[in-house]
């Protein structure tokens, strides 16, 4: 087990804790398989390593937390009927109430207790009522979208969220593409920080959208939306993304979607954490538009996709991500604009197409990867096959 880095990337990154690094590492060992093993964390200085030393391997674990939040009762509800087949309706309060975070909050306020069956009670009614538990005789258990919630990464407002966007949208214009642009509609606080400039200098971007996407699509983002700059945020991440998959240029994107020099700018990180917040939220959610869409053409139109995001390209060249030579994303592009898009129309491709999408000092290196088969048949030589 190697770790490359010691602490979370991103905005809100921090530190990995004592108790975070120490689970990692034990990953290097498991009972019954290899109940001993090797863990390191890389280190750029001599300084940096006795610093890591003294405080992952020595350190102490940090005091035991409860995670419980109790402006999110519904989510850490849902996740923890999650854990259990079914039980008495009675009961489910108990179950929360006897956890460590119902023990901690019973010692700091005795009538919590009581407050908690009665919230707990209302919740029960509310998930039954949306479908999200089934009753059978006097016991529940969560239903199979209920289990995608609770499983999911989405807080239980923001699964409601997706599911009454995903009811409320005719179902013929529920494709992928359509899905990520969706997905923009979910709580900000999921979908992260968009540079916007205040005013209405930003109003363009819900045209921007409606070209990609439609007017129905555009229209579905303005529910919910605190303010017309929070939907103006939502189209303009939504027809980001559009373009990021569909292989346009990053410097082509920046360009049309940064608002001023200085503020409101679009560059790369962006588009990046756009991407990848989109995917982490469409895969982690991928079960509840299973379960609503029941498509299986959309599931595995919906699979590549999260494969574009991932690595910006139109759906039609995902194949040349089958090329055993490592190619930049402007490299890939390049090739698509010769209209190359799989491995054998890349191998099959004139020296001069390939010299002019890589430049000649990589065609040599690339070179070196062309499969022997491809070569012999070009030459003239039969291989029998």
């Amino acid at each position: 087990m190697i770790l490359a880095e010691n602490e979370f990337l991103g905005e809100a990154g921090r530190p990995f804790t004592v108790a975070e690094y120490k689970n990692m590492a034990g990953r290097a060992g498991r009972l019954g398989y290899n109940e001993k093993g090797k863990s390191m964390i890389y280190a750029t200085t001599p300084s940096e390593r006795q610093l890591l030393f003294r405080k992952y391997v020595r350190g102490q674990l940090e005091r035991l937390q409860s995670s419980f939040d109790p402006g999110r009762i519904e989510t850490w509800l849902i996740r923890l009927l999650v854990q259990v087949e079914k039980l008495e309706r009675d009961s489910v309060s108990t179950l929360l109430l006897n956890t460590y975070a119902g023990f901690v909050e019973t010692l700091r306020n005795p009538q919590w207790r009581d407050h908690m069956r009665a919230e707990v009670d209302y919740l029960v009614g509310r998930m039954i009522s949306l479908g999200l538990i089934e009753v059978e005789g006097s016991t529940v258990s969560l239903s199979l979208l209920g289990r995608a919630c609770g499983r999911s990464s989405l807080s239980f407002g923001s699964a409601m969220r997706l599911i009454e966007i995903i009811k409320n949208v005719p179902s013929h214009l529920l494709t992928a593409t359509n899905l990520m642009a969706l997905m923009q509609g979910l709580p900000t606080e999921e979908m992260g920080y968009t540079p916007l400039v205040k005013g209405m200098r930003e109003s363009v971007r819900a045209d921007q959208a409606s070209q990609r996407f439609g007017i129905e699509i555009t229209r579905a983002l303005q529910n919910h939306a605190r303010d017309m700059l929070e939907f103006y945020g939502r189209c303009k991440r939504a027809a980001v993304l559009c373009d990021w998959i569909s292989g346009r240029r990053l410097d082509q994107i920046e360009e049309e979607f940064s608002t001023t020099p200085y503020f409101g700018r679009i560059e790369y990180g962006d588009i990046r954490r756009f991407a990848d917040t989109t995917r982490f939220h469409l895969q982690s959610a991928s079960d509840i538009i299973a379960i609503l869409l029941l498509d299986e053409s959309a599931q595995a139109e919906l699979g590549n996709l999260l494969v574009q995001l991932e690595v910006g390209l139109p759906a039609n060249a995902l194949g040349l991500l089958q090329l055993p030579v490592s190619l930049t994303r402007g490299e890939q592009l390049n090739v698509i604009s010769h209209g190359i898009t799989t491995p054998g129309e890349f191998w099959g491709a004139g020296a001069e197409v390939i010299s002019e999408a890589f430049g000649a000092s990589r065609v040599k290196y690339i070179e070196k990867f062309r499969p022997v088969r491809i070569a012999a048949d070009q030459d003239g030589v039969s291989d029998g096959g």
